[in-house]
Order: C-alpha cells, then sequence, then structure tokens
C-alpha cells in the first residue's frame, strides 16, 4: 500500500506522517487512512499523544494541505476520547475527514454526546478495530462506517461480528485484507470497503501462460531494454502503438513540462528527454494501459520509482536511470499475476536490475526496500545509508506528489 510521510517539529521531537489506501469493491480508492508517529519509533511513546496527535493537526496537516496528503479523497484519521471531547475533530473540514473511534476508547455519556454533536455537524464516524460489546451500542448507531480487523478474526468470527450488526445502517470496512483470496471472499460477505497489502500481490503465481496482452505488453518492455536501440527503433516502436503515441504527445505538451514551442514529433520527443529517459516514459505509458488494475497499482510503482530515483540523486549515482527502472518494474508481478522471477526471465535487463528485485541486493535493492518499507509504515525499516530519516520522509512526500501529478497528466 501507498505510504507517504512527512516530518513535522512538534516540541523536541518529529512527528511522521503514514498513510494506507481504503478501496471499494471496485478497488477504487475512496480514501486514505492516516497514521502518526512520533521520532523514529513505530508507536507513541505514551508521554503526550494526545498533544502530539492535536499539534499535528492543527499545524503540519493545515499547513501541509490535506490534497497534499490524500488528493481528493478523505483522511480517515485516529481519535482518542480526550482528542473527541476536546474538540479536535473541529479543526478539521467536516468534508475531508473521517474519525476513527479507538476502540480503546471508554464508553460513556460524555463520548456519546460528542460523537452526536459531531455527526450533526456533517462529520463522518468510523469505529476502528471492531469488536461487538455492548457498551458500543450508543456508537454503533452513530457510526457511518465500522471497521473489522480480518487478520485478527477468523472467517466464522467475522461473520459473529457481522452478525451482531445486522440491522445496522453503517458500512463494513475490512482491515488487514492480505491476498486477493481474501479480498473476494470479504467481498461476498457484504464488506463495502477494504484497506491492505492485497491489491499489490499477483492473483497467481504459478507458471501459468501469459495473456496475449501481457505478452504483447513484455515484448515492448524487452525492445526497449535493448542497449542498441536507436532513435529510429524508438520513433517506430511508438509510432506502431497510437494510444501510445497519443498519450505521449499530450503528456510532452502538458503543464507538467511547460515546453515552449509545441512538440510534435517522435524525434522532438527523444531529444527532449534523451533515450534512456524516454525508454522509462514509454514504458510507464505501457504499464499503465492495462485496464484491469486499479489506477492506485500504477500508482504504486511510479511512486516506488521515484524514490528510488531520488535516492540515486542524493548518493550522487551516476546510473539514476537504473533505480527508476526497478521501483517502476517492482509492480509487474502484480500488475501481470504471474511471479517476478519467471517475467524477469523473459526481460534482457542489467543482473543489477533483476537482484535488485528479486533479492534487495545492492544499493537499487536497497532503495527499493526503503520505498516499501515506507509504503507499509513499516517505520523501523526505513533507512538508507547516509540518508537521514527526516531526509527520506521528504523524499517519500516527494515521491508522492510527483506521482500524483504525473497519473493526472498521463491519464
Amino acid at each position: 500500500m501507498q505510504a507517504v510521510q512527512k516530518n513535522i517539529d512538534v516540541g523536541n521531537s518529529q512527528v511522521f506522517i503514514g498513510r494506507q489506501p481504503i478501496f471499494n469493491s471496485n478497488l477504487k480508492v475512496v480514501g486514505y487512512e492516516l497514521l502518526f508517529r512520533s521520532g523514529n519509533v513505530g508507536v507513541f511513546d505514551g508521554s503526550d499523544g494526545n498533544t502530539a496527535t492535536s499539534k499535528l493537526i492543527n499545524n503540519a496537516l493545515m499547513e501541509i494541505g490535506l490534497n497534499e496528503v490524500v488528493g481528493e479523497v478523505p483522511a480517515y484519521i485516529n481519535f482518542t476520547k480526550d482528542l473527541i471531547i476536546n474538540g479536535v475533530a473541529e479543526l478539521l473540514p467536516e468534508d475531508r475527514v473521517v474519525l476513527e473511534i479507538l476502540e480503546t476508547v471508554n464508553v460513556d455519556q460524555e463520548l456519546i454526546d460528542s460523537i452526536k454533536a459531531l455527526v450533526a455537524a456533517g462529520y463522518i464516524i468510523a469505529l476502528d478495530d471492531f469488536t461487538f460489546s455492548d457498551e458500543w451500542k450508543p456508537l454503533i448507531e452513530l457510526a457511518h462506517i465500522i471497521k473489522i480487523d480480518v487478520m485478527m478474526h477468523s472467517i466464522e468470527d467475522v461473520r459473529k461480528q457481522i452478525g451482531h450488526l445486522k440491522g445496522c445502517q453503517a458500512k463494513l470496512l475490512a482491515e488487514k485484507v492480505e491476498t486477493q483470496v481474501e479480498y473476494n471472499q470479504l467481498k461476498d460477505e457484504g464488506f463495502d470497503y477494504f484497506q491492505g497489502y492485497f491489491f499489490s500481490k499477483p492473483t497467481v503465481l504459478s507458471a501459468q501462460e501469459l495473456s496475449s496482452d501481457n505478452v504483447s505488453l513484455l515484448r515492448l518492455l524487452a525492445e526497449l531494454q535493448n542497449s542498441d536501440l536507436e532513435i529510429k527503433d524508438i520513433e517506430n516502436l511508438i509510432s506502431q502503438n497510437i494510444s501510445l503515441s497519443y498519450k505521449l504527445f499530450r503528456y510532452i505538451n502538458s503543464a507538467a513540462f511547460a515546453v515552449k514551442t509545441e512538440i510534435t514529433s517522435i524525434k522532438q520527443i527523444v531529444v527532449y528527454f534523451g533515450i534512456q529517459r524516454l525508454k522509462d516514459w514509454v514504458s510507464l505509458m505501457a504499464l499503465s494501459g492495462n485496464k484491469d488494475k486499479p489506477t492506485e497499482l500504477i500508482h504504486t510503482g511510479l511512486v516506488r520509482a521515484k524514490m528510488c530515483e531520488l535516492i540515486a540523486e542524493e548518493i550522487d549515482e551516476v546510473d539514476k536511470d537504473s533505480y527508476f527502472v526497478v521501483g517502476l518494474f517492482s509492480i509487474l508481478d502484480a500488475l501481470l499475476d504471474q511471479s517476478l522471477d519467471i517475467i524477469l526471465r523473459q526481460l534482457p535487463l542489467d543482473e543489477t536490475i533483476n537482484l535488485a528485485l528479486l533479492k534487495s541486493e545492492g544499493n537499487r535493492g536497497q532503495a527499493l526496500s526503503c520505498s516499501l518499507s515506507c509504503e507499509k509504515c513499516d517505520w523501523d525499516e526505513i533507512k538508507f545509508p547516509e540518508i537521514n530519516l527526516a531526509r527520506l520522509s521528504d523524499m517519500y512526500q516527494e515521491a508522492i506528489s510527483w506521482s500524483r501529478q504525473t497519473l493526472s497528466e498521463i491519464n
């Protein structure tokens, strides 16, 4: 999943923001849960979590802007009882957030009344990590979304939880969905929303034959990796694909590049980009043409690619384009529903790229691992030699923003 983080000073500590996408049954992103972390540890140390979170919401989110972090979809934000009854939630626009009530709160009349007031003001309420008990009945009646941790419960327990919610009008959100099989099963059980890493994993990890469309895609990617490719060869490859040509011309002439004179030939594009960079962009646009996969998957690949490239720039790596390829091609298994080692056998990539993708070896592999850790909010593993955590945080934010801008231009 995509996790974006931003470091902000709160007192003498740093606060990081992570995010995880929330999908509907059509695998469209309908929100992002924001995860707050203090310093470089996985959880708040408990010293003053309410104050840190309050300052984060009041200052950091307002300064960064919710659009920078989550785009146009709402942000799901965890709230303690103290933050609810002290009016912190009201600092946020009701049409841009979903307030998640933590499972650790003590449900009393004061909390119930506060949530009633928030609902009346137009706020959306979600119950986080829900497990049924009688004390939660008043909040169940107020909630718009109920989140169930499907990793913590067996499918039988999940069905029992759903049974307790009969007659409830709230939407059901399955948390920690790890596989496509789980996603399909939970969709059949009646869940409306889904959160987890399932979308980034291939449906099938076997030696089954690739579809004709995927074979065609791999052939194009393979041809683009040919080190002897010349401008005329690239022109021919692009010209054979009308959709690809159209996207490339539209993108190069968009506001993202602000070229002074409209570019009207593929040769001009090659001169503008350079052969290697153009190979990367054509690969990206070819991958984004798969209509059977969620846009978030391409977004994930773009963020990884840009993050790896930024790391390469930070360490003064000459061959930063190969870092970009490592990040971008890391989604091939999920995109093509095939194991990565089988796919890579059909692509004439440099061995350093293969080792980075398959075994996380070398600087390229470390860069990809760092990006994956950011993505999963695996705070203790967000590291790269000679780059401090605050800088990595800023770089990942930059990668997120760049990816969103790029996708909007391409699409």
